[in-house]
């Protein structure tokens, strides 16, 4: 059915209630910025729809939990519904694991423009422009807890452009069969396209990454579709601040004013690309060389942190390094296990405790008696595989530092 072009925006997973998490100390000059990102997010996504002159937004659940957000989460939605309303723009929300419709408070009443998804069954919402219908909107309220049932869903029958709003997991194929023109769905907080022809189905990710797990840019969808129905998809991104993960490489040759250099290169790269946002970096280092070897003992690394701290974590918006590691070899060479070296005792030892998981590593009783029962103690229990795993993995790799000499057999012999 010939239809009037129309755009609108898709978001989701606004976690009002929640703050980034993840840095293992939080910068002063950050604390207020950490506080407001999700708010500041969700600003930028209702600004985005009044700029981009949007004819409604879908919201597809968690934007809020109530009980943890308070009362400033209730009153800054009614605002930001309220401004959307003067822009004569309609949302249309279906609630998801944090905010079922039943949970939103009696005192602050929504306005006329915002249509809630109930729970429990499916509700459909046709949205007019001018008297002329132009969508029909086909949601429900989930917790998440079960997967969506693509099967309540059915498109027009006169083939008006059709809209399934939705939160929660949901099967690719079971979704493109019900011939709906869009799927907003939501819960995921990457951003994912299921499928994109025929018709789209879309989880828009959250408009905020809270943790080191969600890097890079977050954002909403707007969604154009024109007089055949075709509907095409663009990226808005409204993040507040970026995680970021970036690894340099050094090699035998360098010095630390070119680890230093690689790192100003890298950093402005990434403020270039970025510049109105903040950047919450962690950093790797790769290599080999004598170099490397001075930044796997740590006084080093510590130094080039606070070093890039202040040269460029201190400004607005911040480029703020969360922590600099050094990356270890992934394995032992074969060579090295077979050497009759103390350094080859101790990688076939490492290697044993290794490959005979049921035996104990009893550091403990390694400790002197002043330290059986404090700090040094909790820290030596190892208690779970992977992290016994990663304990042998980088005593291996300080045993050839450390016992590899400058020998070209790679060890001192016994």
């Amino acid at each position: 059915m010939p239809n009037r072009p129309f755009r609108f925006l898709h978001s989701s997973d606004f976690h009002l209630e929640s703050v980034p998490y993840g840095l293992a100390e939080v910068p002063d000059h950050l604390r207020d910025t950490l506080i407001d990102t999700a708010y500041r997010a969700a600003q930028r996504v209702f600004d985005t729809a009044i700029n981009e002159h949007v004819s409604f937004v879908i919201l597809s659940g968690d934007i809020l939990n109530n009980h943890q957000a308070g009362l400033r989460g209730p009153a800054f939605l009614a605002q930001q519904f309220a401004r959307l309303a003067e822009h004569h723009i309609t949302v249309f929300w279906a609630g998801g694991r944090i905010d079922p419709p039943e949970a939103w408070p009696a005192a602050f009443p929504l306005p006329d423009n915002v249509k809630i998804f109930p729970g429990g069954r499916v509700t459909e919402f046709v949205y007019h422009e001018e008297d002329m219908p132009l969508a029909r909107l086909v949601g429900i309220s989930g917790d998440g807890a079960s997967k969506l049932n693509a099967g309540d869903f059915s498109p027009d029958p006169a083939g008006l452009f059709s809209i399934g709003v939705a939160y929660g997991t949901a099967d690719a194929a079971a979704l493109q069969v019900r011939g709906m023109h869009y799927w907003a769905l939501g819960g995921q907080h990457a951003r994912t396209t299921l499928y994109s022809s025929p018709g789209i189905a879309h989880d828009c990710g959250t408009p905020q990454g809270r943790d080191p797990d969600e890097r890079g840019p977050h954002g909403c969808t707007i969604v154009g579709v024109d007089e055949a129905g075709r509907s095409r998809m663009s990226f808005s991104t409204t993040s507040v601040l970026e995680w970021l993960s970036e690894t340099i490489v050094v090699d035998t040759s360098m010095r630390r004013e070119n680890v230093e250099h690689l790192l100003t290169e890298r950093i402005r790269a990434l403020a270039a690309r970025s510049p109105q946002t903040n950047l919450l970096i962690s950093w790797s280092i790769a290599g080999s060389g004598p170099l490397f070897s001075e930044l796997r003992r740590g006084k080093l690394r510590a130094e080039l942190l606070d070093w890039l701290r202040i040269e460029f974590g201190l400004g607005s918006p911040s480029l703020w390094s969360v922590a600099l590691e050094i990356e270890s070899q992934s394995a032992v060479p074969a060579a090295m296990l077979e050497q009759q070296t103390i350094l080859g005792d101790f990688l076939r030892a490492v290697r044993h405790f290794e490959t005979h998981t049921d035996e104990p590593l009893d550091l403990q009783s390694l400790l002197a008696e002043a330290h059986i029962s404090g700090v040094l103690a909790q820290a030596t229990a190892i208690d779970d595989l992977p992290t016994r795993k990663r304990v042998l993995h980088e005593a291996a790799m300080l045993g050839m530092e450390l016992l590899g000499g400058d020998s070209t057999d790679g060890g001192r012999h016994a």
